[in-house]
């Protein structure tokens, strides 16, 4: 197995090409090792073809260190956080490629909390690769059982329904891609008072409506199901829902940026503390936190690094343009579902529909694009990127990938985390800036592409 699929904050491949269940059986032991062979570790599944043998793969390992181990079965990762973080095991493991083509898999590790590990990967992959492995004999394996995944997902809406509360009747329209956010998002919303409508809503593995990666473009569907019903907000989520993509009453997707002003005015208004935007968030979530007196902390994109920020800055909020947001007045980790409830929340208090408050919050011209390149020469070819603009004379952050920032506008360039791609994002204050921005930037980049 290629060390490339241990990437910055999981561990993401191809099923049956880059990995199978022989190495995931390793690391299995490579993670039961590192947590000493002892304590109970959750786990759950999405509802990729390969999840279940992967999970018993990955159980297989971890028991045979002495580690126990309870499977929640089959669920949104947000519920396996939330379970981890409510009751406290050793750790948690969840099975998923997230937003990854369906033929991905995926392995999660979880600290107790609920967050994801980050310099602890590190570690389980030198376990993994020197292959010093602790095994028990016989009569001292760890012991496997399960958990009902309904009992989880009943905790799980009692725990939100006690800290959130619509104030008047919303239709919202739900779809979770064929993916895990099927099984909790929709009662969860009836049960808070909505009338709900689902498209994508039968689990399936293959994910036949559209991929598990919601966004402009895949999202037609929902887009013209929420205008044509005249609900008041439509949602579609990720393969495991830890991230949510809005979408108003006119149809048109919210751009998560948008959505985080709305959020973070609402938690501002609860609690005043720092807010946490990873590096390529619009340039419009610092000024208007900082119209509200909050002060905007920059972190690595990803759910690891935001949370690790976020508890270091004790912040109250997180947010990504990918569509991951960070609650913290409720727990610690970023939760699609939660986070979709919570706007709908919102919503109920305003006597404006969602298209009038997001028309409200000033935008400018974005682009975000991705450029296919392999896991092995992506870092390569943005070393290079770099270099080339600092002979331009540009100063860089380099945080995350590369970031140039001007007064009217600001590029950043970054590995993907997840898959073999390069991903570039753009913001201007005027269209023009932004063209000679994208002219620029991609210009250097494929120029590099091309030598690699």
């Amino acid at each position: 197995m290629s060390e490339n699929v241990f990437r910055a904050y999981d561990i993401r491949a191809v099923f049956n090409e880059e990995i199978d269940a022989e190495s995931i059986v390793r690391i299995g032991l490579a993670f039961g090792t590192y947590l000493g062979g002892q304590g109970l570790v959750f786990t759950g599944r999405d509802v990729r073809t390969s999840s279940k043998i992967v999970e018993n793969a990955a159980v297989s390992g971890i028991c045979s260190t002495g580690c126990d181990v309870a499977s929640l079965g089959l669920l949104p990762i947000p519920l396996l956080n939330f379970s981890t973080w409510k009751h406290k095991p050793k750790a948690g493991l969840m099975v998923t490629a997230s937003h990854n083509p369906p033929e991905f898999t995926g392995l999660r590790f979880r600290r107790n909390d609920g967050t994801g590990f980050s310099e602890e990967n590190d570690k389980i992959k030198k376990i993994y690769l020197e292959g010093n492995f602790l095994k028990k004999p016989w009569n001292k394996l760890g012991e496997f059982t399960s958990i009902s995944t309904q009992v989880v997902i009943s905790e799980y809406t009692k725990y939100l329904l006690e800290k959130i509360s619509l104030e008047r009747q919303l239709r919202v329209v739900l779809d979770p891609g064929a993916g895990t956010a099927s099984i909790a998002a929709p009662q969860l919303f009836r049960k808070a008072g909505c009338k709900v409508f689902t498209i994508n809503s039968q689990i399936d593995g293959t994910f036949p409506g559209r991929d598990p990666y919601p966004r402009e473009g895949n999202i037609d569907d929902l887009q013209k199901i929420t205008a044509d019903h005249g609900a008041d907000l439509g949602v579609a989520y990720d393969g495991d829902a830890d991230r949510a993509v809005f979408v108003d009453d006119k149809g048109r997707i919210v751009r998560p940026e948008v959505a985080g002003v709305l959020f973070i005015r609402d938690v501002l208004s609860k609690k005043k503390g720092k807010i946490v935007a990873n590096v390529a968030s619009s340039m419009i979530v610092q000024e208007q936190v900082e119209a509200l007196g909050g002060e905007v902390i920059y972190e690595r994109v990803g759910d690891v690094f935001m949370t690790d920020a976020i508890e270091k800055h004790h912040a109250v909020f997180g947010i990504e343009p990918s569509g991951h947001f960070y609650s913290n007045l409720f727990y610690p980790f970023d939760d699609g579902i939660q986070s979709s409830l919570l706007l709908a929340e919102i919503i109920s208090k305003q006597n404006k529909p969602l298209s009038e408050l997001a028309d409200e919050i000033p935008q400018y011209p974005m682009i975000e694009e991705t450029i296919k390149c392999p896991d092995e020469k992506k870092f390569q070819v943005i070393e290079r990127t770099k270099e080339k603009l600092e002979k331009r004379g540009y100063k860089l952050n380099l945080m995350d990938g590369v970031r140039i920032d001007q007064k009217e506008g600001w590029a950043i360039v970054r590995p993907s985390n997840t898959q073999p791609l390069i991903r570039v994002t753009a913001e201007a204050r005027t269209e023009s800036k932004l063209k000679q921005l994208k002219s620029e930037v991609f210009g250097l980049l494929k120029e590099e592409l091309e030598k690699s």
